[in-house]
């Protein structure tokens, strides 16, 4: 797979949580307690699953509401599903768990290296009291910062990447989106003419139908390179 690095882009995209953010991290720990306080026989990981891939993904496509609410309620149908007593403050910290979320190892010090060199932006399901968080402990190096509190609209729909592109004044064809979600991310930015890398964190298979990212790394590791931006201090990716 070949990277295609003409035109040279001037805006850098990301997907936050997964690609920047260790979010995983976070939301397990408060997950975890949830259980633990309900007294539930699941383990955290097949919880954490069911309550991903089973509620949160599949209400992304509903009737909108605000990230935290949607948090709250993904989690209480995921209690449900385990035959859970869910009582109204269930998942009332979820969100403020999700604040609590630090950058992965690789971020900072990629974010530094790229960001004289291009404007930086983030794509984000997440809510703008949420992700102020996040972008504090990435030192405020994004010009442009899209939730979809704004659009009122989550990825994949389209009103996040065309908000973007809109303030940024460029086009897709001068935008590299990177994002580690083949759900939320590759759908749109592919087809829309966004060069695309995909960040497997997780070393997932792209599922059938998804469209195929220009670059897959494990990592940010890398990233740079590809975009032609290099110096003796930057990580090297595993052979």
């Amino acid at each position: 797979m070949s990277f295609p690095s003409h035109p040279r882009p001037t805006l850098l995209t990301f997907d936050c949580y997964g690609t920047l953010i260790d979010w995983d991290s976070a939301l397990r720990r408060y997950v975890a307690d949830v259980i633990a306080a309900k007294g539930l026989s699941v383990s955290a990981a097949d919880f954490y699953q069911t309550w991903y891939y089973q509620h949160a993904l599949p209400m992304l496509a509903g009737p909108f509401k605000l990230y935290r609410q949607l948090l709250k309620d993904s989690l209480q149908d995921a209690l449900r599903s385990y035959s859970a007593n869910v009582v109204a403050s269930d998942g009332d910290g979820f969100g403020d768990a999700m604040t609590e979320a630090e950058p992965f190892p690789d971020t900072l010090g990629f974010l530094h290296q790229v960001a004289p060199h291009f404007r930086l932006g983030i794509i984000s399901n997440s809510q703008d009291d949420i992700i102020s968080h996040a972008v504090k402990r990435m030192n405020d190096l994004f010009d442009l910062v899209i939730t979809a509190e704004t659009t009122r609209a989550y990825k994949p729909a389209p009103d996040l990447f065309e908000l973007i592109l809109t303030r940024a004044g460029v086009s897709a064809g001068n935008t590299v989106h990177i994002a580690q979600s083949q759900y939320v991310d590759l759908p749109r930015s592919v087809p829309m003419g966004m060069r695309t890398i995909w960040i497997n964190r997780n070393a997932q298979t792209l599922k059938v139908g998804t469209p195929e990212p220009q670059a897959v790394l494990p990592d940010l590791r890398g990233v740079s390179r590809l975009l032609g931006v290099t110096d003796q201090s930057e990580p090297q990716a595993d052979a």
